[in-house]
């Protein structure tokens, strides 16, 4: 859930956190994303990439740091937490939001388009493997709120092979990468911003945070 943010402008500057492919390539949906929050906000919007060698400099002297991670792993509690250190030894007034899975916004449409997959096939939610009790705990939380199975993406070939039940995989990922291509073939949708919903959604809910 995004907390209230008091004292701050409207305008407030946002720097979002990826993880970012191999080499910090930036997928062009992000890029879309991030000139469509610039326009609607009227304010800059600065991207961290976390496989980046050297981050960006801020453009802004004050700034609300955006997790655009899914999932509670060591970025979230280890990565994050030293940029926002950084950025502050920077003379940057920083404000941090919890990550994005964690987002009652975000989770809404998570489970608006499930209620749309349950209808035509018996979809399961597929993740980046978790090994830490905060993304254990995360995950249970999530399977009480979907209804569905959550399983990592790991476990795919061999849950693909049972004839019963034939679950309709659902990436857990913001973006495509090398474990999320092949996951839905129907389709050959690999990531959640390949989907309309979540791509206008995320650009609805990063335009209106304070």
């Amino acid at each position: 859930m995004i907390p209230k943010i008091k004292n701050v402008s409207p305008f407030r500057s946002l720097r979002l956190i990826i993880h970012g492919s191999s080499g910090g390539y930036i997928h062009p949906l992000v890029n879309y994303v991030i000139k469509q929050v610039e326009y609607l906000r009227g304010s800059s919007v600065d991207l961290e990439v976390l496989t980046q060698k050297k981050p960006k400099h801020s453009r802004s002297s004050s700034v609300l740091v955006v997790p655009l991670l899914l999932l509670p792993g060591k970025h979230v509690q280890h990565d994050i937490p030293q940029i926002c250190k950084r950025l502050n030894h920077e003379g940057i007034n920083t404000q941090l939001l919890p990550f994005l899975g964690c987002w009652y916004q975000w989770i809404s449409i998570l489970k608006y388009f499930i209620n749309i997959e349950s209808q035509i096939g018996k979809p399961i939610l597929l993740h980046h493997p978790l090994n830490n009790s905060i993304g254990s705990s995360y995950l249970e939380k999530l399977n009480r709120t979907l209804k569905i199975p959550i399983e990592p993406w790991s476990k795919w070939s061999k849950l693909r092979e049972k004839e019963d039940p034939i679950y309709t995989p659902i990436p857990f990922s913001l973006t495509p990468n090398k474990n999320t291509k092949n996951l839905r073939t129907h389709d050959s949708i690999s990531s959640l911003l390949e989907i309309d919903i979540f791509l206008f959604g995320l650009i609805n809910i990063l335009t209106h945070l304070p």
